[in-house]
């Protein structure tokens, strides 16, 4: 069972996670005509927040997510709240075949700094965009490695220059950059204070 798996049940605990999703949808909704985008993509969706927090502004949201569990999760708030344009699947797109259809915007939170190879997912986003769509990548600012309290292979947040320049060099325009969010934490005995960002572009 993976970490995420294991997070499932008790994910919608925290209050401050379902404050930070309202924020970045509002983000999302300033920046982006909602009302143009037919099918909308929430990459790494865990157990929807951003997306339910998004559902009365997009038609057809499809939620994907590598973990079993968070699915399970996303699936039942779902049936619980008869939320029939919401379609959770357990998905990998760095692994299984890219779906048919393609959609107007793709949106991922707190997801990519999980992902070793950042050009791979993001050619995978280009190919599954209609043109002139949009990806919105929600993450954290650069950081020291503090962030996760427990061992960490992935990224240490991004850089915005050069996230920017892996997106141009994937066919993307960049349109905005805006940090959403600050979580702040203690660790050894100091708060301190990670930003997130929200990175707004546009599919060539």
């Amino acid at each position: 069972m993976s970490e995420f798996d294991e997070k499932a049940a008790t994910w919608d605990e925290d209050p401050t996670k379902a404050e930070r999703a309202k924020l970045f949808a509002e983000i999302i909704r300033n920046k982006i005509d909602l009302s143009k985008v037919e099918m909308a993509l929430e990459y790494g969706s865990g157990t929807g927040l951003l997306s339910f927090s998004l559902g009365h502004d997009l038609h057809d949201i499809t939620l994907m997510d590598e973990s079993t569990e968070m699915t399970k999760v996303t699936n039942d708030k779902c049936e619980n709240l008869d939320i029939r344009h919401f379609h959770p699947v357990q998905y990998d797109l760095l692994i299984d075949e890219l779906p048919e259809h393609k959609f107007e915007l793709i949106y991922t939170a707190m997801t990519l700094h999980h992902i070793k190879d950042t050009n791979a997912i993001l050619k995978k986003f280009h190919d599954i965009l209609n043109p002139n769509g949009y990806v919105v990548l929600i993450d954290l600012a650069t950081e020291d490695g503090s962030f996760h309290d427990f061992e960490f292979n992935g990224h240490l947040g991004f850089d915005k220059d050069e996230l920017e320049e892996k997106l141009v060099a994937n066919d993307f325009e960049p349109m905005s950059y805006e940090i959403g969010y600050t979580v702040k934490a203690e660790r050894n005995g100091e708060m301190r204070e990670y930003p997130i960002f929200v990175l707004v572009a546009k599919r060539k």
